[in-house]
């Protein structure tokens, strides 16, 4: 069983996932994986977040808080690959993203308005 995101290679039990693709947003650290090959494995660890990710302060500020990945939806990726396909993320306590309205818009920002919402917290991944 593997779990590959943001175009990198599928990886068994990764200690570390971008979960934001394009940005450095939310990486999560120190993955601890539980029941890894079943139809759902989740892990705890932190997550590095750029906390200027959704505003406007051009410089980055980061903090660092406990972070669930959960991990579902077997696929088939290749000839005799099974990866998930799906992943969720919730952080423990509050989110450092809260202040964030669910329906900002991005559109006059540095980096565009193809930003994903923080508020999601469900990505696809990829094989």
């Amino acid at each position: 069983m593997k779990l590959g995101y943001c175009g990198s290679s599928p990886q068994v039990r990764p200690s570390v996932i971008g979960v934001i693709c394009a940005t450095n947003a939310i990486t999560a650290r120190n993955l601890k994986w539980s029941a890894w090959g079943k139809p759902v494995s989740s892990a705890i660890g932190k997550a590095v977040v750029d906390l200027c990710a959704y505003t406007d302060c051009h410089t980055g500020r980061y903090g660092s808080v406990p972070i669930v990945v959960i991990a579902s939806k077997i696929v088939m990726c290749g000839k005799r690959t099974h990866a998930y396909s799906d992943l969720q993320y919730v952080f423990v306590g509050r989110s450092p993203f809260r202040d964030i309205p669910a329906n900002m818009k991005f559109s006059n920002f540095l980096f565009g308005s193809h930003r994903p919402s923080p508020g999601d917290q469900s990505v696809r991944l990829t094989c």
